[in-house]
């Protein structure tokens, strides 16, 4: 079942997180990454480098995870109500975990369900989908090589420039 996820804290300013353009393979354009905190299995935190795939509804991590979130496959509640492109489904195991972003000594933690796919070919890169993106405004320009999440706090100051220029 997803779960939306549920922001717990808060810093209290210039929640801007900085990532970056890169390529997910050779032949393919510049994607957008950011690398944000993930509490594993054993309460530690990793940082985790996420493709920030506006088309997926949730986010996943590739099967290299499994073991790093101490799921054994052969206990482990399994759904398959993901798809990609060319609608095949995807067997996951839901997890629920915390993922934290950090800035300037302030940072935003989010409860959420990551579903880490069953099987390595399944995913290549872990995605950062919607049900985390839909918290921020995103800012890119890849001439210029920015990647801003900006917080709904800052999300006011976005909407007001735009507005002046609109208005131009």
């Amino acid at each position: 079942m997803f779960r939306f996820p549920r922001s717990i804290q808060r810093g209290e300013k210039n929640l801007i997180f900085k990532g970056r353009y890169s390529h997910t393979n050779w032949d393919s354009p510049l994607a957008l990454f950011v690398e944000t905190l993930v509490r594993v299995a054993d309460n530690s935190w990793i940082w985790i480098n996420f493709l920030i795939d506006l088309g997926a509804d949730g986010t996943y991590l590739p099967f290299e995870f499994i073991e790093r979130f101490g799921i054994q496959l052969e206990e482990a509640k399994t759904e398959d109500n993901v798809s990609g492109v060319g609608g095949q489904r995807v067997e996951h195991v839901p997890f629920i975990t915390q993922l934290r972003f950090e800035s300037n000594g302030n940072r935003r933690t989010f409860d959420l369900e990551i579903g880490i796919f069953t099987r390595e070919e399944s995913l290549d890169l872990p995605v950062l989908g919607r049900d985390v993106m839909n918290f921020f405004t995103l800012l890119c320009d890849a001439e210029a090589n920015i990647v801003w999440l900006v917080d709904e706090a800052e999300r006011g100051k976005i909407l007001q420039l735009c507005n002046d220029i609109d208005s131009l």
